[in-house]
C-alpha cells in the first residue's frame, strides 16, 4: 500500500470512513486526494495530513482519530511535527539547548549563533528567534525534546512551509 500522498509526497495517515462522515457533517470541508466514492469505500482510507490539515481538525481545535503508518491511534494535534511547532520561541528553552535547528532552511547551529529576536513578552523580552542562516522565525532547540536533525526539520518544513491548502479545504 502506498503511504505517500500523490499530490504533495507527504506521509499519509489512515482514517475510518465513519470519521470522514462525521467531519463532513461538522465542517463540510473539501478533502484533497480522496477518491470521489470514498463514502462507499473500505472501512479505512489513507489521507494526507498536509493536504487535509483543516478537515482533520487543525485550526479548529477538533480531534478526529487517525492511524499512523506504525499503527498508532492519535489526532493531527499529536503528530510530532505539529507539536514541535509549539516550541518556536521560548528563549530560555533555546538558550538551554545544546543545538538548535531551523525548519525553514533545515540548518543546525548552536544557540549562541542566534543574535536576532522579535516579539516582546510582558517583561519586554524579545521571544522569537530569527534563524542566523535564513532570517525566518522557525527555530527550535534540543531542549524541546524533539530531534534536531535534518530529517525531522525537513518533515516540519514540508508540513509548515508547503503550498498552503488550508483555505482550499475549508468548505464545499
Amino acid at each position: 500500500m502506498e503511504w505517500h500522498c500523490k499530490r504533495c509526497g507527504f506521509e499519509m495517515v489512515e482514517i475510518e470512513v465513519d470519521s470522514l462522515v462525521k467531519i463532513k457533517k461538522e465542517l463540510n470541508p473539501i478533502f484533497l486526494g480522496l477518491p470521489h466514492n470514498w463514502s462507499v469505500s473500505e472501512s479505512d482510507l489513507k489521507i494526507c495530513p498536509s493536504c487535509n490539515a483543516y478537515p482533520l481538525g487543525l485550526g479548529e481545535n477538533l480531534y478526529y482519530s487517525i492511524r499512523t503508518k506504525s499503527g498508532e491511534m492519535i489526532t493531527i494535534h499529536d503528530l510530532d511535527y505539529i507539536k514541535a511547532h509549539n516550541h518556536i520561541g521560548p528563549r530560555q528553552e533555546l538558550m538551554e539547548s545544546e543545538i538548535c535547528g531551523c525548519f525553514h532552511c533545515c540548518e543546525i547551529f548552536g544557540p549562541d549563533k542566534i543574535t536576532e529576536w522579535f516579539g516582546e513578552d510582558e517583561q519586554g523580552i524579545e521571544q522569537y528567534p530569527m534563524c542566523p542562516e535564513c532570517g525566518i522565525d522557525s527555530v527550535i532547540g534540543s531542549a524541546s525534546g524533539y530531534p534536531i536533525e535534518y530529517s525531522f526539520l525537513k518533515k516540519m518544513k514540508d508540513f509548515w512551509f508547503s503550498e498552503s491548502t488550508f483555505i482550499e479545504t475549508m468548505c464545499e
